[in-house]
C-alpha cells in the first residue's frame, strides 16, 4: 500500500516536471517574440530620431531664408512670417533631447548642450524682432546682424543631422546582417536544454524516493518525541508558555500557566501577561535562569512574585519563544519581611545611639547659651552677642528635633488605634524631609486649616511614614522629569490647575475638615503619574523607578495603613502634577469640645 502511494506521488512529480518544462519553453518563446518586437520598435524610434533632426535643420533653413528676404525688403507681413519661423524653430529645439526620439538621439550625439545654448539666444532674437519697425531704415541691418548670430545654430544642427544619418546607416547594415542569420537555432537549443532539464529532474526524483522514506521515519520519531515532551510539560508544576515571537500570541500553555492567567488562550489577560514578561526580561544577553524576576497581578490586589527565564525553542517545527516561570511569592514575601525587620532593627539601634551620643552635648551647649545670656543681660552693648546666642540656641533645638524624629521612626509600631493630633503628625513628617527638599531645590509648604486639637485614630508613626513616602515620591518625580525633559521643554511648560505656583518646583500639603472626616492633600507640579501606572499605583511592586530608588512597596504600605485607620487614599493627575488625597475619620479632643 505504501509502495503504491509512493509510485503515485512520483508519477505526479514527473508530470509536473514535464509540464514545467513545456511552460518554460512557451514562456521563453513569448519572451523571444516580445524582445523582437521591442527591438523593432527601438529601430523605428532610432529612425524617427533622424527625422526630428532633419525637421529642425529644415526649419532653420526656412528661418534663414525669411531673414534674407526681409534684409532686402522689410515688410510687416514678412516680419510676421519671420516671427512664425522663429517660434517654430524654437519649438523644434527641445524635441532634440526631451522627446522619445530626442532621447534616443542624445545617446548617439550630444544634443542637449548645443541646442540649449541657442534656446536662450533664440528667445533674445524673438524679442528683438518683435521690437523692430519695418518702416525704420535700420531694420535691414539689424535683421542681417540677427541672422549672423543664428548661423552657428545651423552648423550645430547640420552636425547632429549628419551623425544621425551615419548611425541610421549603421543600424540598417546590422539589421540586414541579422536577417540573414537563421532564427531557428536559439529555439532548438532552448528545446534541447529543456528536455535535458526534465531528464535530470526525473533521475533526481528516483534518488529522492529513498530520502523521502527516511524523512518520514524521522518525522514519525519526532512526533513521538513531541508527544512525550508535551506530557512532561503538562506535568511540570512550573508555568510553561510558548508564544509567537512576531505577534506575541500564545500558542501553548500548561495547566499551571492556565491557572495563573486564564484557561482560554484568547483571553485578553494573556497579552497583558506577555507584555509584563517582555518588560521584565530585559536584553537577550541577560536571559539566564533566574534573571527574569517580576510581579504579576492576577486580580486587583492579588500580586504574585514570579522568577524564571525566557528562551528560544523549536515548537511545532517553528522557531518560537519559551517562557518558564516559578511562583516565588512566599519566598519573596518572607525576604521582604526579613529585610524590613532588619532595617527597622538597625534604624532603632542607630536612633538610640544617636540620641545617647548627641543629646548630652546638646544639653551642655543649651545650658552654656543660657548662662552666657544671663551674664550678658546686665552689660551694656551686648545685643549683637545675644542675637548670636539666640541663633545657636535655635540650631541646638533643631538638632534635638532631628534626633527625636530619628528615634521615633526607629520605634516599633503598635497594633492599637490610639488618638493623635493630625496636624502635629503631618508637620513632623514634613519636618523630617524638609532638609531633603531644600537640597533638591523644591519648595515644601504646609497649610493647616484645622486646629491642633483635631484627633485621628491610628498608629502615629506609621501615618507619618505614609506622608513621608508620598513626599519622597514627589521629590523623586521632579528628578525624573528633569532627566526626561530638555531645557526648552521645561521653559515652555505651563501649569494648568490649582496647587503649587507654576514655574517653581513646589509641593503643597493641605489639611482640611469635611464634616466628620479629616482630609490631607499632597499636590505637586512634577508632571503627574503616567496613565498606565495610575490605575495600579497602590499595588505591591508597582513602580517606574529603578531598583536603586524604590521597590514599589511604599504606596502599597500607605494604603494598608490608611485602611487600618478606616480611611481611604486616592491619587489623580491635576494640572501639571499629581495629587494624593487621604481621608480619615476625625474628632476634636475633649478639651477642644469643652472650650467650644
Amino acid at each position: 500500500m505504501i509502495s503504491s502511494r509512493n509510485r503515485g506521488t512520483l508519477g505526479f512529480l514527473k508530470l509536473g516536471l514535464v509540464a514545467a518544462s513545456v511552460a518554460l519553453f512557451l514562456a521563453t518563446a513569448l519572451v523571444y517574440v516580445s524582445q523582437t518586437r521591442q527591438y523593432a520598435f527601438l529601430t523605428a524610434t532610432i529612425r524617427s530620431s533622424g527625422w526630428v533632426a532633419y525637421q529642425a535643420q529644415l526649419e532653420f533653413v526656412k528661418t534663414q531664408a525669411e531673414f534674407a528676404k526681409l534684409a532686402i525688403v522689410p515688410s510687416a507681413l514678412g516680419m510676421d512670417k519671420l516671427m512664425l519661423r522663429l517660434e517654430l524653430l524654437r519649438s523644434r529645439l527641445p524635441l532634440l533631447y526631451d522627446s522619445d526620439e530626442g532621447r534616443v538621439l542624445s545617446d548617439i550625439v550630444d544634443t542637449r548642450g548645443p541646442t540649449q545654448i541657442f534656446e536662450a539666444r533664440l528667445d533674445h532674437i524673438i524679442e528683438a524682432v518683435e521690437k523692430l519697425d519695418p518702416e525704420d531704415g535700420g531694420t535691414a541691418r539689424v535683421l542681417k546682424k540677427l541672422s549672423d548670430e543664428l548661423e552657428p545654430l545651423g552648423e550645430a544642427l547640420q552636425t547632429i543631422l549628419m551623425q544621425s544619418v551615419a548611425y541610421n546607416q549603421e543600424v540598417f547594415q546590422r539589421e540586414r546582417a541579422l536577417a540573414q542569420r537563421p532564427g531557428a537555432l536559439p529555439l532548438t537549443m532552448l528545446f534541447v536544454s529543456g528536455a535535458c532539464l526534465a531528464a535530470v529532474l526525473i533521475l533526481q526524483s528516483r534518488r529522492d524516493r529513498l530520502r523521502l522514506n527516511e524523512v518520514r521515519e524521522a518525522q514519525a520519531g519526532m512526533a513521538a518525541m513531541e508527544e512525550n515532551l508535551r506530557a512532561v510539560i503538562q506535568a511540570v508544576p512550573a508555568c510553561v508558555v510558548v508564544i509567537d515571537p512576531d505577534t506575541d500570541h500564545v500558542n501553548f500553555c500548561n495547566p499551571s500557566a492556565a491557572a495563573l492567567v486564564s484557561q482560554s488562550l484568547d483571553d485578553p489577560a494573556w497579552p497583558r501577561f506577555v507584555k509584563a514578561v517582555r518588560e521584565a526580561a530585559g536584553e537577550p544577553s541577560t536571559r539566564r535562569w533566574g534573571a527574569l524576576s517580576m510581579g504579576y497581578a492576577r486580580a486587583p490586589g492579588d500580586i504574585i512574585s514570579l522568577r524564571g527565564q525566557v528562551g528560544t525553542v523549536l515548537w511545532e517545527r517553528r522557531q518560537q519563544q519559551l517562557i518558564v516561570l516559578v511562583d516565588t511569592s512566599q519566598v519573596r514575601n518572607a525576604e521582604l519581611q526579613v529585610m524590613q525587620a532588619a532595617k527597622l532593627a538597625t534604624l532603632g539601634e542607630m536612633a538610640t545611639a544617636i540620641a545617647h551620643e548627641l543629646n548630652q552635648p546638646l544639653a551642655v551647649i543649651k545650658m552654656a547659651v543660657t548662662n552666657a545670656r544671663r551674664l550678658l543681660d546686665p552689660l551694656p552693648g551686648g545685643e549683637p552677642v545675644v542675637a548670636k546666642l539666640e541663633r545657636i540656641s535655635a540650631q541646638v533645638d533643631r538638632a534635638k528635633r532631628i534626633t527625636d524624629q530619628v528615634r521615633r521612626y526607629g520605634r516599633m509600631p503598635t497594633e492599637q488605634l490610639l488618638p493623635f493630633s493630625l496636624r502635629h503628625a503631618v508637620e513632623l513628617a514634613a519636618g523630617f524631609v524638609a532638609e531633603q527638599f531644600r537640597a533638591a531645590n523644591v519648595r515644601l509648604s504646609v497649610e493647616a486649616d484645622v486646629p491642633a486639637e483635631l484627633l485621628v485614630y491610628g498608629e502615629q508613626t506609621m501615618f507619618e511614614q505614609v506622608i513621608v513616602n508620598i513626599l519622597v515620591n514627589a521629590r523623586d518625580a521632579f528628578e525624573e522629569r528633569e532627566e526626561r525633559e530638555s531645557a526648552p521643554a521645561r521653559a515652555a511648560r505651563e501649569d494648568g490647575g490649582p496647587g503649587p505656583e507654576p514655574g517653581h518646583r513646589a509641593v503643597q500639603v493641605s489639611i482640611g475638615l469635611e464634616k466628620d472626616h479629616a482630609v490631607v492633600s499632597v499636590q505637586d507640579n512634577a508632571g503627574g503619574v503616567p496613565a498606565d501606572m495610575l490605575e495600579r499605583l497602590f499595588e505591591p511592586f508597582a513602580t517606574n523607578k529603578s531598583t536603586e530608588k524604590g521597590t514599589g512597596l511604599g504606596l502599597s504600605l500607605a494604603r494598608s495603613v490608611v485602611r487600618d485607620m478606616n480611611g481611604s487614599i486616592v491619587a489623580e493627575n491635576v494640572g501639571a502634577g499629581a495629587r494624593f488625597t487621604i481621608t480619615v475619620p476625625a474628632s476634636l479632643s475633649k478639651t477642644a469640645r469643652d472650650a467650644a
